[in-house]
């Protein structure tokens, strides 16, 4: 099955399972998907990747976003200052984000990215 069917087929799923589309399909995600990453829907991925993609993307828009803030007053904030910001506050964001995509993956039951829509596949070759 192709990438685009398995999210056809994923979209369908998260409708049925009354998920909102900004849950099970994230703007970080629909970027991604736009640039021909084929990186499956947040809900199925493992927490390591999770957190890692999560925090990493958060962590450099925040340390960005603090080192500009911080240098626009009378203070200065150095380089080092902002990675560390940057660190922490990815670290954090990734591990929580992750933490709860996982949780709710497993309160909807759902199997793996690699398995989805092969049952139903399976079922329609024989009718």
């Amino acid at each position: 099955m192709t990438h685009d069917r398995k999210m056809e087929e994923y979209k369908r799923l998260m409708a049925e399972k009354g998920i909102g589309a900004a849950t099970a399909c994230p703007p970080l995600w629909k970027l991604l998907w736009s640039m021909g990453i084929p990186l499956p829907p947040p809900l199925y991925m493992r927490f390591l990747p999770l957190a890692l993609l999560g925090g990493a993307f958060f962590g450099l828009m925040f340390g960005a976003f603090a080192w500009y803030m911080g240098n626009r007053g009378i203070r200065t904030m150095s380089f080092k200052e902002a990675c560390d910001v940057a660190l922490i506050t990815g670290a954090a964001f990734g591990i929580s984000v992750a933490w709860l995509t996982r949780r709710q993956a497993r309160k909807l039951g759902l199997g793996t990215w690699s398995a989805l829509g092969a049952a139903r596949l399976h079922t329609q070759e024989f009718l």
